[in-house]
C-alpha cells in the first residue's frame, strides 16, 4: 500500500517529515518498505485513478474496472509516498484515515477512544427469505450511509483503495465478504437483497456502459467476473442488490452496476457489505465508514428488515475488556504504574476507567473497528506499542546458567542417529486424531477414558494420541507405490491418562519403526530393534504375548536393563486392510522416557 504522504499530513495537526511518520509507522507495527516518488495515472474506460511507481512500467489495466489496453493510461501527477505491506493483524490501517487516527494517537495530538455519531436516515433493506436459506451462498449483510464533501480524484481513489484492501484483508479476497460503494442519488431509498437467476434479469456491469449482461455472462466476460467467477459459479441462483424501481446496484461479491457507480462530484455513499461470514461483513462496514468518518464523512444508519427481524447498521458501539495491573507488569516486564499504563493504553486510542479505588484493575473500552482486539493478550499488545518498542531496555536474566539438552532430548538424539544408521527415514504425524485411526483400525478396544478433544475444530482431530503406530502407518500408505522395502519411523511424544501424573496425565517419548515389504515380519523387525538396543548399549528380555493389533504367535512384549519397554510383531491382517496395505508390516514401539515436567512448566 502506498500513502501520498502529503495528504497523511493534511489529516494529522502537525506537518511531519516522512522520516517521522516512517519511523512512527514502524513502531505501531507498520513494515514500511520505503519513501518513493509515485505516478498515477487515469482509466480512460471508468476514470479512476491508478498508481504505479516512477520509472515503473505505465500502468495498462485499471485495477478498479478491470479494463485493460495495450497504450498505457495517462499520467495524472506525480507524489511522494509512504510504501507499506499492510498488516494483517490490524486491517483496520488499511487506509490513509485509519493510519492517520492511530498516527495522531501516537504522537500526542488526541488521545483516547474516537467517536462517530450516527445519524437515522430513509434508506430501508429488505432481505429476501431465499436469500437466508439454510443452503445459501451469501446470507448476511450490513449497510450505512455516509455523507462526504463532494468527491475529487483524490477521494474516490482513497475508497476504491480502501475497499480492495478490506476484501484482501478481511474479506479474504472476496470469500468470506464483499463491499459495494454505490452514489446514493442514482437509486431508490428502498433496497432489496434477494437472489438473481445467472441466466437471465441481465443489467449493465461496472465499467461496460451501454451493455446489457446476464449473471452468467458475466462471470465468463468481464474481467472481474472472470477474476472472481470460482466463489458463486457452482451455484444455482446469484446474490443480487436491486433498488423498488428495478435499478441493480450489483451482484455480489463479483461487480457493480455502471448506473450506480460513485463518481467525482459524489456526496451521499450507499455502502453495503455482503458475505458468508457474519463477522467478516460487520467488521468490514465498521472500518469502512469509521475511516470515512476520519476523512470528514458524516455516518448514517440504514434499517435492514430480515424476517421478523429489524436491525439497524452500523453498530459502532464499543466494547469493554478488563485488564489487571499486576498482569501488565508480569507479562510485559515493565515498570508500570496505574498513570502510565492508563498512558499507554489512550496514546493507542482506548479509554481506559478504574474497576477499584486502589486502580488495580482496569475497564479499557475499545472501539468498533478493532476486530483485532480480543483478548487481554491483545490489550497488552497495545499497552507495549503505546509505552513504545524503543523505550524498552533490554535486561539480562536474574541468574546465569548453562543451557544443556534435557535427558530425554540427548536420549532421543541418540535414538535417531541409530535409525538413521539402521536405514529408516524419519516421519512426523500430527499429535491429534480420530477414535478409528487410534483405536478401530488397529483392532484396539476403545478405552474408557483417553484424552478427548472438548471442542474439536476439525471432525479428523478430535483424539490426543497414545501411541505412534497410526501415524507411522498411514505414512506407509503414503508411500506404498515406492520400490520396497520402505522403512519409516517416528520419534515424538504420546499422552495417556494417570492420576499420578501433573494435571491428570502423563507425557512419554515413544519410538515406533516399521517395515513393509515382500521380506518384512518379526525376523526383520527382531533384527533392527536388537541393533538399535546394542548402539544404545541395553540389551532386551522378550515374552510372547497376546495383542489385537498383531498376528498371533508373531507379536512379544520386550523390557531392556535400561528401562526401556515396548512391543514387536508383524502386523495383522485386518488391520493391514483397515490402513490399505497390502505387503506384510512388522513393527516395533516402544517407550523411550517419560517426561517429567516440573509444576509449572510447560
Amino acid at each position: 500500500m502506498s500513502i501520498d504522504a502529503a495528504r497523511l499530513n493534511a489529516l494529522m495537526e502537525k506537518t511531519y517529515t516522512a522520516e517521522t511518520l516512517t519511523d512512527a509507522l514502524e513502531q505501531i507495527g507498520c513494515d514500511v518498505e520505503d519513501v518513493i516518488e509515485l505516478t498515477r495515472y487515469r482509466c480512460p474506460n471508468c476514470a479512476a485513478l491508478n498508481e504505479g511507481s516512477l520509472g515503473a512500467d505505465t500502468v495498462k489495466k485499471c485495477g478498479v474496472c478491470g479494463h485493460a489496453q495495450e497504450e498505457g493510461f495517462a499520467v495524472v501527477d506525480t507524489v511522494t509516498a509512504i510504501r507499506l505491506d499492510l498488516l494483517a493483524a490490524r486491517p483496520d490501517l488499511f487506509d490513509i484515515g485509519g493510519l492517520a487516527r492511530a498516527l495522531r494517537g501516537y504522537l500526542g495530538e488526541v488521545r483516547g477512544l474516537p467517536k462517530y455519531p450516527t445519524k437515522p436516515c430513509e434508506v430501508v433493506v429488505h432481505v429476501d427469505p431465499g436469500v437466508r436459506a439454510p443452503d445459501s451462498l451469501w446470507p448476511f449483510i450490513a449497510c450505512a450511509v455516509v455523507e462526504v464533501q463532494p468527491l475529487d480524484d483524490e477521494s474516490l481513489a482513497t475508497i476504491m483503495k480502501m475497499q480492495e484492501n478490506l476484501h484482501w484483508g478481511v474479506g479474504r479476497d472476496r470469500k468470506l465478504a464483499s463491499i459495494g460503494v454505490y452514489d446514493l442519488d442514482t437509486v431508490e431509498k428502498r433496497i432489496h437483497f434477494r437472489t438473481l437467476d445467472p441466466d437471465h434479469e441481465p443489467f449493465e456491469p461496472l465499467g461496460m456502459p451501454g451493455v446489457q449482461m446476464t449473471g452468467r455472462q458475466i462471470l465468463a466476460e468481464h474481467p472481474k467476473g472472470m477474476a472472481y467467477a470460482h466463489v458463486i459459479a457452482d451455484h444455482a441462483r446469484y446474490p443480487l442488490l436491486i433498488d423498488a424501481k428495478g435499478v441493480v446496484l450489483s451482484m455480489p461479491p463479483i461487480i457493480n452496476s455502471e448506473p450506480t457507480k460513485v463518481r467525482v462530484g459524489s456526496r451521499r455513499l450507499f455502502i453495503d457489505v455482503t458475505g458468508r461470514s457474519k463477522a467478516a461483513v460487520t467488521n468490514s462496514l465498521n472500518m469502512m465508514v469509521s475511516s470515512l468518518a476520519e476523512l470528514g464523512g458524516q455516518v448514517f444508519t440504514v434499517t435492514i428488515h430480515d424476517g421478523d427481524t429489524k436491525r439497524i447498521t452500523p453498530d459502532l458501539t464499543p466494547r469493554h475488556h478488563e485488564v489487571e495491573l499486576a498482569k501488565a507488569k508480569q507479562w510485559l516486564g515493565l515498570p508500570l504504574d496505574a498513570d502510565s499504563l492508563t498512558d499507554c493504553f489512550e496514546r493507542m486510542r482506548l479509554d481506559v476507567a478504574p474497576l477499584d479505588a486502589e486502580r488495580t484493575r482496569f475497564a479499557v473500552t475499545c472501539p468498533a473497528f478493532r476486530s483485532d482486539i480480543r483478548h487481554m493478550v491483545d490489550l497488552l499488545e497495545d499497552a507495549a506499542i503505546g509505552f513504545g518498542y524503543e523505550n524498552i531496555k533490554p535486561a539480562l536474566v536474574p541468574t546465569m546458567t548453562v543451557g544443556g539438552a534435557r535427558p530425554e532430548e540427548a536420549r532421543s538424539e541418540l535414538v535417531r542417529q541409530a535409525m538413521f544408521g539402521l536405514g529408516y527415514t524419519e516421519v512426523m504425524s500430527l499429535p491429534m486424531t480420530t477414535e478409528a485411526d487410534h483405536f478401530t483400525k488397529l483392532r484396539l478396544p476403545v478405552p474408557e477414558r483417553f484424552v478427548r478433544v472438548a471442542n474439536p475444530k476439525l471432525k479428523a482431530l478430535t483424539v490426543v494420541r497414545s501411541h505412534l503406530m497410526g501415524g507411522v502407518l498411514a505414512a506407509l500408505y503414503e508411500n506404498r507405490r515406492r520400490p520396497m522395502p520402505v522403512r519409516l519411523f517416528e520419534l515424538d511424544n504420546c499422552v495417556r491418562l494417570d492420576d499420578a501424573g501433573l494435571n491428570g496425565v502423563v507425557e512419554e517419548r515413544r519410538l515406533c519403526f516399521a517395515d513393509i515389504g515382500p521380506d518384512a515380519g518379526y525376523a526383520v523387525s527382531r533384527a533392527n530393534l536388537d541393533a538399535l538396543l546394542f548402539e544404545l548399549g541395553q540389551t532386551a528380555t522378550y515374552e510372547a504375548v497376546e495383542h489385537p493389533s498383531f498376528t498371533t504367535g508373531r507379536v512379544a512384549r520386550f523390557t531392556t536393563d535400561g528401562g526401556l519397554e515396548g512391543h514387536i510383531g508383524e502386523l495383522h491382517p485386518e488391520a493391514l486392510v483397515a490402513f490399505g496395505l497390502d505387503l506384510p508390516v512388522g513393527l516395533v514401539e516402544l517407550r523411550v522416557a517419560t517426561l517429567e515436567w516440573a509444576d509449572g512448566e510447560s
